[in-house]
């Protein structure tokens, strides 16, 4: 099982600090570009933190990705709680990501792939967007998976929120609980059902 591969010496966080860490554009675009379309105040208050959507860049600072992150809070899911607010941005930046080019192949390919498959590719989709992060997988029971995200700057409801879009898009209804919150990363108990037909 493509799992295993994750178990062992790689538990181990090669600690990148927070300052060289970049945020690449493509995450941005799911988010912004595709999904939110911020306009007016909004698009105002992303350009005061360091990203306009009308001059991108290859990458950000991860401070950049987080202060966008904090102002679509603000305006899409204002008086919510932190966690549910993001929370609902990662189901939100699945969706923009299902708009961009490899995310079309992605959407496209993931039912085929099954849940299972899709879980097992989460770490370099992770590490794609982030190359601070890790993600730990495993089994637990049919239909029952454990993640250990070690991650510098952690924000356990928004990963939550991408695991449970990624794993709609193979036709199950996920539920993804964080169960453990550290200053260095968080664990999640992931569990899902059929989808009735």
């Amino acid at each position: 099982m493509e799992c295993g591969a994750v178990s062992g010496p790689v538990m181990e966080s090669r600690r990148v600090p927070p300052m060289t860490v970049q945020v690449p554009r493509r995450n941005f675009e799911g988010l912004f570009i595709h999904a939110l379309q911020p306009t007016g105040g909004f698009a105002q208050s992303l350009r005061d933190i360091g990203y306009d959507v009308e001059a991108l860049q290859e990458s950000y600072p991860l401070a950049v990705w987080r202060a966008a992150l904090g102002v679509a809070r603000r305006f899409v899911f204002p008086g919510h709680a932190p966690e549910s607010a993001n929370r609902a941005l990662g189901h939100q930046y699945v969706e923009g990501f299902a708009q961009t080019l490899v995310g079309r192949i992605f959407a496209t390919a993931a039912p085929l792939l099954g849940t299972e498959r899709c879980l097992t590719r989460l770490p370099t989709y992770l590490k794609a967007g982030r190359e601070d992060m890790r993600m730990l997988l495993e089994p637990v029971h049919a239909r029952e998976w454990h993640i250990r995200v070690l991650d510098p700057d952690p924000l356990p409801d928004f990963v939550a929120g991408v695991v449970e879009g990624v794993l709609r898009r193979t036709r199950v209804t996920p539920v993804v609980e964080v169960l453990e919150r550290e200053p260095t990363g968080y664990s999640l108990r992931v569990s899902w059902e059929a989808e009735d037909a």
